[in-house]
């Protein structure tokens, strides 16, 4: 299965039964597990408790899963998020290498102690804060452990730090956003935002604004979005999938470009558009991208298939 395909990543709260039960039934490529923002200052000792079997819980249907830790408490969140099965720990509020490293080296002892390869899990840090979006070249090279995308420099803390609104008809957040974007590609590490689309109601359940934004994305080439509600799933995974169209074109050009290459020309036309190397290359990508979305989507069509058995078998 491929862990990087993930067109949309939801978060589910563990302390509620009809969230994590039925997660796995939504068709998200991956749950968020949350053990900050919306969980109580009472329940985080319960939410602790109940990671472990969330992850089994919410990955039935071939889901990736990560887990959002909470800043002031990395020492007694990770014991209780680091897991077979876990593929990203989320570090919040991150504004500093030493935070990065502390986390990474507490991750590194627990991977060795309960039978995980070294390093394999992926650790995010969030950039929610001018002072982390400053940092974030130190922040994204403070250890060995591969990260393969990073967005950031947006969001509720964010607009906090900067004393804005949250949510507006124009991009109030064009700089940080975009900041973090260039440091991580500079890096080879895949951005995954940067494009605005005006929301300034701020509903978070409307299926169009779905629509609406994984076309921004897709127009852009970013392959991955956020959601806070199950209406955004179905629009962000098939919005952020390349469309039989694409595919079909992307072939055609594939195919004329070598074509052309084998009688020596760098340069041609197809159907009126122009062909050579760097649309060879975008033809590549999409490519690329089709059948990592194909191998994902079979990979959760099997684990749902086994998922809904099992349930028909109680």
């Amino acid at each position: 299965m491929n862990n990087r395909v993930a067109r949309c990543s939801m978060f589910v709260t563990p302390t509620n039964p009809r969230f994590i039960d039925r997660a796995w039934t939504r068709g998200g490529d991956v749950y968020i597990l949350d053990m900050e923002d919306s969980i109580a200052p009472a329940e985080k000792a319960r939410c602790r408790t109940l990671i472990r079997e969330s992850i089994a819980k919410a990955s039935r249907a071939g889901a990736s899963i990560y887990v959002r830790i909470n800043k002031p408490f990395v020492d007694a969140d990770l014991p209780y998020a680091v897991w077979p099965g876990v593929d990203r720990i989320m570090l919040p509020k991150t504004e500093s290498a030493a935070e990065v490293r502390h986390a990474h080296e507490i991750i590194l002892r627990l991977e060795k102690e309960r039978g995980i390869p070294p390093l394999s899990i992926e650790l995010y840090p969030m950039i929610e804060s001018a002072l982390g979006a400053v940092n974030i070249g130190e922040i994204l090279t403070a250890t060995p452990r591969r990260i393969w995308s990073m967005g950031g420099g947006g969001g509720y803390d964010m607009a906090v730090s900067l004393g804005i609104e949250m949510f507006a008809d124009f991009d109030q957040y064009a700089f940080p956003v975009n900041h973090v974007a260039l440091a991580a590609m500079a890096l080879g590490i895949e951005a995954t935002g940067g494009v605005f689309v005006p929301n300034p109601s701020g509903r978070v359940d409307q299926a169009d604004q779905a629509v609406t934004q994984a076309a921004a994305l897709h127009v852009a080439g970013i392959h991955h979005a956020g959601a806070l509600h199950p209406a955004f799933i179905a629009p962000l995974v098939s919005g952020l999938s390349p469309s039989a169209d694409e595919v079909a074109w992307a072939h055609k050009v594939v195919d004329e470009f070598d074509r052309l290459s084998g009688e020596g020309e760098s340069v041609g036309t197809l159907d009126g558009s122009m062909i050579d190397k760097y649309e060879h290359e975008k033809a590549q990508r999409t490519l690329a991208w089709a059948a990592a979305c194909a191998a994902k989507d079979g990979y959760k069509a099997r684990a749902l298939e086994r998922a809904q058995a099992a349930e028909a078998g109680r």
